[in-house]
């Protein structure tokens, strides 16, 4: 984490919302358990995660992410059978399913995923 403050679901909420210009609250899960969020530029990458989350920000991306500083845990859930939750809250179709998931570490770190993703 390189001595920056880790990152909680509320906290990548309230970053988000302030990305509007870039990015957008998608879809809430019926159980508010995951938010999906599309960014609105390239190829309108879908991601999501548990806004309510208070350690380990987990995030569901339908695209493999790049190897970015605070970006780990790479995981391709292609072959795992996904929650009923991921599928609700993703658009679904050829591009638009959880595929790969992974944890961000701070602020710094979905700010350099989403800038990215929206310049791709």
């Amino acid at each position: 984490m390189n001595g920056r403050p880790k990152i909680t679901g509320e906290i990548a909420v309230k970053f988000l919302e302030n990305r509007g210009d870039i990015v957008r609250l998608h879809k809430k899960d019926n159980t508010d358990k995951l938010w999906s969020y599309k960014v609105l530029a390239g190829r309108k990458t879908e991601f999501a995660f548990d806004p309510n989350i208070k350690t380990t920000l987990n995030i569901w991306m339908d695209c493999e992410s790049p190897d970015l500083p605070g970006i780990s845990d790479f995981e391709d859930i292609r072959k795992k059978t996904s929650s009923t939750a991921l599928t609700r809250v993703f658009s679904g179709g050829a591009l638009h399913t959880a595929r790969f998931k992974f944890t961000v570490a701070d602020e710094t770190a979905l700010k350099a995923l989403i800038d990215y993703f929206a310049a791709a």
